[in-house]
């Protein structure tokens, strides 16, 4: 009589070589894909706090600059001209005077005892001494005797100037929107990725199809801080608000053409002359066309309201 053998219910069969490396391969793609959807969300998060600090600081910027239209102008730099040109010719260089010097976006603009931009008459307005420019030379002088263009300056002036101009809306803004990346004493905004958020104040050279606001043709939005014409080539600006995006494109300009180190505006009737090395201001740089197309701006945020 021969025994029958039977398997056992509890008898269990290992696992083949092959079964564990699909095992492995299944978890390491959702492992993979997991990351993936980690750090995408990482970077969305520091794009919505990088729009978020570029439209707080465009609600304080955007007030300031529309007031200029109504301003009364001191008579400092208000010459009235003998004719109705030369008039409106003042009083769009008288305008923009008071821009520039309320609103800088280069430490060339903050006037210092004895030193500022010069206007088309090589003379220094009295006005620059008085206010809010008066203000921001102090702060520059607090900071270091010699400054210079080489680090964040559009930066430094954003922040000075909102600063003083914003009444209690700095409170809204978070320490981690605030730094001072070149260790000089003088603050920055600063973006999701911990870079200073730029400042064109005329970013003439922005338009489209760079900007989705701005257009590149005066018979279409010609600029209301110049109604009788003065400047054949004026269109409607809005002050650019940049970051540079995910890539960072290094801390030259991110991207786009600016003003920095420059001496003089000369003549402020004529801004949409004003050229850096052939380009506007707010232009894409020639050497890299393409590094702009991921900055974050107040115009992309203006757009799509």
């Amino acid at each position: 009589m021969h025994a029958v053998l039977h398997a056992t219910p509890n008898a269990r069969r290992g696992f083949t070589l092959v079964e564990l490396m699909v095992v492995i391969v299944i978890i390491s793609i959702l492992s993979a894909l997991t990351l993936a959807g980690l750090a995408g969300a990482r970077q969305r998060a520091k794009i919505d706090k990088t729009k978020s600090t570029i439209r707080k600081i465009h609600e304080i910027v955007m007030p300031q600059y529309e007031s200029y239209l109504t301003r009364r102008l001191p008579n400092s730099i208000y010459t009235s001209g003998t004719n109705a040109i030369q008039r409106a010719t003042d009083r769009l260089r008288a305008i923009r005077t008071v821009t520039l010097y309320e609103m800088p976006d280069s430490w060339n603009d903050v006037a210092l005892s004895g030193t500022s931009p010069l206007l088309s008459s090589g003379t220094i307005p009295a006005y620059a001494f008085t206010g809010l420019p008066a203000s921001y030379g102090a702060f520059r002088w607090s900071i270091r005797t010699t400054l210079t263009d080489d680090d964040y300056p559009s930066s430094e002036c954003l922040y000075m100037a909102t600063s003083r101009f914003s009444g209690n809306a700095m409170e809204n803004f978070r320490t981690d929107e605030i730094g001072d990346f070149d260790k000089d004493r003088a603050p920055e905004f600063a973006d999701g990725w911990g870079r200073p958020i730029a400042f064109i104040r005329w970013p003439t050279g922005f338009v489209y199809p760079y900007s989705p606001i701005q257009s590149n043709l005066p018979a279409d939005s010609h600029d209301p801080f110049d109604p009788f014409g003065i400047e054949k080539q004026a269109t409607a600006l809005t002050p650019l608000i940049y970051s540079a995006g995910v890539d960072g494109d290094g801390t030259d300009g991110y991207g786009l053409v600016t003003l920095a180190g420059r001496a003089s505006w000369g003549d402020l009737s004529q801004i949409f002359s004003v050229t850096h090395n052939g380009q506007k201001p707010g232009h894409p740089k020639t050497a890299n066309p393409d590094d702009y197309r991921d900055n974050i701006t107040n115009h992309d945020l203006i757009s799509k309201r």
